[in-house]
């Protein structure tokens, strides 16, 4: 793969990319426009009765009363220039919240994919070098349970569990620059759960590689020689992580979006919650930045796993 042909590959992705975001601040625009109610009235207190006047004066204000092409372009020129508007319901600007909760989220995804990839490596490694053998029916059965159990439903049980017994701290979350311990004593369990169902998918995928691996030429090979079983299954374990390690960045970028519920559950300041707030109280710039961050942060991992993939896998070559 020469350097010309990276850089035409790495442009066609990069306006890809670009293509994919603006069509998704197209359909957010338009999809959080059709959730019922008036958003002008989440401005008020419930126990308030807003006057016709008010609410014709905070439309106004808040540019409500534009025509949805007007609004549309205010909005993703505020978002190009890092501006994601006043929100309607609290003094705090979007932007600032999205800034403020990001990196909960962002952390949660990336302690849970860590968990992910160590525990289904491990499982399917044990499961794809024992092809029908027990250790293969036990792996694959964990699995399957794990796959089978939403997430929320675990972290309930664990919520309960706790609450009759150790009652260890699993609400809420510490900044990790104000205390690191705390902030990771407080985020590993929802890692750990929201790692299971991906740590099981992935299982599947590294034993799938590993048995379609035994079959192949090399491998014969090198049993002919006298190469010895855990070295085989070494050389094997190291061909099956290129495809899995693919599969493991593309999750990722899911499990950000994938932290809403979770969050929920512990409470935890991150996206999902400020998102979930937001829909509850009709907060139109909250809901439309929200979403177009989570949707735009599942964009460009895409884009880098793209990139990336040509390094990854080396037998991947890029059209000259």
């Amino acid at each position: 793969m020469s350097w010309k042909g990276f850089v035409r590959f790495s442009g066609r992705r990069a306006l890809s990319a670009i293509v994919e975001l603006l069509v998704l601040s197209i359909v957010v625009f338009f999809i959080v426009r059709l959730i019922p109610g008036d958003p002008a009235a989440g401005f008020f207190s419930a126990n308030t009765q807003p006057t016709p006047e008010q609410l014709e004066e905070l439309r106004t204000k808040l540019g409500l009363n534009l025509p949805w092409y007007q609004q549309y372009f205010q909005w993703i020129g505020g978002v190009a220039s890092g501006d994601f508007g006043a929100s309607i319901t609290t003094p705090f600007p979007v932007g600032s919240q999205i800034a403020a909760r990001l990196p909960y989220s962002v952390e949660l995804a990336l302690l849970a994919s860590v968990f992910a990839m160590v525990f289904g490596v491990l499982l399917g490694f044990v499961s794809g070098t024992h092809p029908d053998g027990w250790q293969d029916g036990l792996s694959r059965s964990v699995a399957f349970v794990f796959l089978s159990v939403p997430s929320f439903i675990v972290a309930v049980a664990l919520l309960l569990l706790n609450s009759r017994g150790p009652k260890l701290k699993l609400i809420g979350a510490t900044p990790f620059l104000a205390d690191p311990l705390a902030n990771l004593g407080q985020m590993l369990l929802p890692a750990l759960v929201l790692a299971l169902g991906l740590g099981a998918y992935i299982s599947r995928y590294t034993r799938s590689s590993l048995v379609e691996d035994a079959s192949r030429p090399y491998v014969r090979t090198l049993r002919s020689v006298g190469t010895s079983p855990k070295a085989i299954s070494w050389f094997s374990l190291r061909n099956a992580m290129i495809p899995v390690s693919t599969v493991m960045a593309v999750e990722l970028a899911s499990l950000v979006g994938g932290t809403v519920v979770i969050e929920q559950v512990f409470s935890i300041p991150g996206m999902g919650t400020y998102l979930i707030n937001a829909i509850k109280q009709h907060d139109y710039p909250a809901i439309q930045g929200s979403i177009f961050v989570i949707g735009a942060v599942y964009v460009v991992l895409n884009l880098v796993v793209d990139l990336l993939y040509p390094v990854i896998d080396p037998r991947v070559r890029v059209a000259q």
